[in-house]
């Protein structure tokens, strides 16, 4: 059955929410795209900063945790726009179809180090960084919030998002291991070599958008999603008033920040604390984006034995346990240090589509509670809380480098500067994810209980139809 929806037309109750392997992969190949910018954020941008652009780690610090609180505001303003949008393409893919192009443009403008003096590369660095992340949140939140508009089957949801997160590390491990050979390769001067292989990855990135845009459809659309009827003051309290939905949004704070203190280090910590380590950066990012990519594949298979909220709390435990190793093994051994970079990726990622999931899961619930369901809301409130998570995480990791004497420019560190990345690296992410693993114990959403909830649903749209 169809009915008329926000001006468009879109099917109320699918017979099949099975979706076809094009569609899952043409979804996918956007968070591929939309991971070449965020892998270099989170992993080489705060190297370049300080060792090619030549700020100072306090700087660096200061810009991470400005630009992405100012990003993390935009994220529930832009959801409630995408809620809100009417065109005959749906809700969420014409962001997609607009956003890519100057989403791509802005990141190699980010990785472009301009001719200017002291004070006007900081204002440089702070104006193009803010322009890339707000574009992020442009393409990232209707992208996500497409998930719930594709399939409204739980099961094919935690397999769409299993394969998303799979394409996603594996526009990482392109970063990681074509990214830094392509810029050498460019030029023997890394500030021109950077620019020009970013740019390579930005072009790259909006052939990968456009497929998504043209590979998807919006199929899943119900009278809950009629968010336009109430205005931005209740929607934000329909938000608050789902307490599964406010823990979530906490959860993903504690574990994004503790997954950036870990990953803004991971450059210094190969470079400066793995001895003779600068010459295997590309084999040890690569491991870690292998194994996420593993991880992220099976993910969805490990849920078919195992609670969905268990699964989630045994793997962060993983990764603390994980995180202290670093301090273990020491600075010589580089094939466990490769081996241990590689389990770190296969446990975060395989927890990424788990993670991702519960934002479709607590709107199930909302629309059992309350009625009402707003996906595009939720997704950019899930986005700030991992915004917020980013911009601490990473502040964090660079304030550290600085109290601990860390000097730019790549010259020699001090003994106390690389006691500082290795603890970085190990004790603060580690105290993170042990508590990531407390918040979640307290979810009431479960295998069980989702699977409950979705068969509801799916009997009152029937009923509707």
């Amino acid at each position: 059955m169809e009915s008329t929806i926000s001006g468009y037309k879109a099917a109320s109750n699918v017979s099949s929410d099975r979706l076809t392997m094009t569609e899952k992969i043409g979804y996918s190949l956007g968070d591929m795209a939309g991971n070449f910018v965020y892998a270099s954020v989170t992993i080489l941008l705060g190297f370049f900063y300080t060792n090619i652009y030549g700020l100072d780690a306090a700087t660096v610090a200061s810009i991470f945790l400005v630009v992405r609180i100012f990003d993390a505001v935009n994220d529930p303003l832009v959801g409630y726009f995408v809620d809100r949008t009417k065109s005959r393409w749906g809700q969420c893919r014409p962001w997609i179809l607009f956003a890519c192009i100057p989403y791509a443009i802005s990141s190699v403008l980010v990785f472009t180090v301009p001719d200017f003096g002291e004070t006007a590369k900081v204002i440089y660095a702070y104006a193009t960084y803010a322009v890339l992340m707000t574009l992020f949140t442009a393409t990232n939140i209707p992208y996500g919030a497409l998930t719930s508009k594709m399939t409204a089957d739980p099961s094919e949801r935690e397999s769409l998002n299993s394969m998303r997160f799979m394409f996603a590390t594996g526009g990482g491990l392109i970063i990681t291991s074509c990214a830094l050979p392509l810029a050498e390769w460019f030029s023997d001067d890394p500030a021109i070599g950077y620019k020009y292989a970013m740019a390579v990855m930005a072009v790259i990135s909006v052939v990968m958008f456009f497929i998504t845009f043209f590979t998807t459809k919006e199929r899943v659309v119900v009278e809950a999603d009629r968010a336009e009827s109430i205005n931005i003051k209740e929607s934000l309290g329909l938000l608050w008033k789902n307490k599964e939905f406010v823990l979530l949004a906490i959860t993903t704070f504690v574990m994004v920040s503790s997954q950036i203190a870990k990953g803004t280090v991971q450059m210094f910590y190969i470079n400066d604390y793995v001895i003779g380590g600068a010459k295997y950066v590309t084999y040890f990012l690569s491991a870690w984006m292998v194994g996420g990519m593993i991880g992220a594949n099976l993910s969805s298979k490990l849920l078919t034995f195992m609670c969905k909220k268990k699964a989630w709390i045994m793997l962060q435990i993983v990764s603390a346990v994980l995180s202290m190793a670093a301090i273990i093994i020491g600075n010589t051994s580089i094939y466990l240090i490769i081996g241990l970079s590689f389990l770190v990726g296969f446990s975060n990622q395989m927890i990424a589509p788990i993670w991702f999931t519960y934002c479709s899961d607590t709107q199930d619930y909302s629309e059992l509670q309350f009625g009402k369901r707003q996906d595009g809301l939720a997704i950019s409130f899930v986005l700030f809380a991992l915004k917020m998570g980013l911009s601490v995480g990473g502040a964090v990791a660079m304030w550290a480098l600085s109290l601990y004497g860390y000097e730019s420019g790549g010259v020699k560190q001090s003994q106390e500067a690389i006691e500082g990345i290795l603890y970085t690296f190990s004790i603060v992410p580690a105290i993170g994810f042990i508590l990531t693993a407390v918040l979640i114990a307290r979810f009431k959403l479960n295998s069980k209980t989702i699977g409950e909830n979705a068969e509801k649903i799916k009997q009152i749209r029937a009923r509707k139809a």
